[in-house]
């Protein structure tokens, strides 16, 4: 059974709500920094296992993995900020070289505890904090229409949950179609 609702009806508050949801997540290490279709960051966490499919075997991938979809993110250490997502044109090739640089400073994060995560409302931002004083603070587009969702958190439950396009979020299992 799926559980969603739109944010701007907050009918439970979404804050509390993601917070009992990503709770267990807290304190788990992160272990793998990746990019996934182009330029979505992708964070493992927790324990990890291959994957099922034969041909992704070698692949490795978090009991909880976070991910960006359409969504600018900045990464900080304390008030310095370190790197930001890569702007987005969807005319240009991804610059490999770029997102190298990029993926390198963001690998700082690699074997770094979890300590808060941290959604507001009323904008849906959203800040994971890292031990180090390492922050990823996600600052979505509120009026992009791509109709892409912000972020995605799969949990080793076998439950997603997905916040955005705009003050849309869902928690489902990982088994129901949309």
């Amino acid at each position: 059974m799926a559980i969603q609702t739109s944010i701007a009806n907050q009918k439970p508050d979404i804050e509390q709500i993601i917070l009992v949801i990503t709770k267990p997540m807290i304190g788990e290490i992160c272990h793998q920094v990746i990019f996934s279709y182009g330029d979505e960051l992708r964070l493992d966490f927790g324990e990890m296992s291959a994957y099922t499919h034969p041909k992704l075997a070698h692949l490795r991938k978090g009991s909880w993995q976070f991910g960006t979809r359409a969504t600018p993110w900045v990464f900080k250490q304390g008030d310095r900020i370190l790197t930001s997502s890569l702007p987005v044109d969807i005319d240009a090739e991804i610059d490999e070289v770029e997102i190298d640089a990029v993926k390198k400073v963001l690998q700082q994060l690699e074997n770094k505890e979890l300590i808060d995560f941290v959604i507001y409302a009323r904008n849906i931002s959203l800040t994971l904090v890292f031990e180090g004083d390492y922050k990823l603070i996600l600052e979505p587009d509120l009026p992009d229409d791509s109709g892409l969702a912000y972020w995605e958190l799969f949990m080793p439950t076998e439950q997603v949950l997905t916040v955005g396009p705009g003050f849309f979020w869902e928690c489902k299992s990982i088994h129901e179609r949309y």
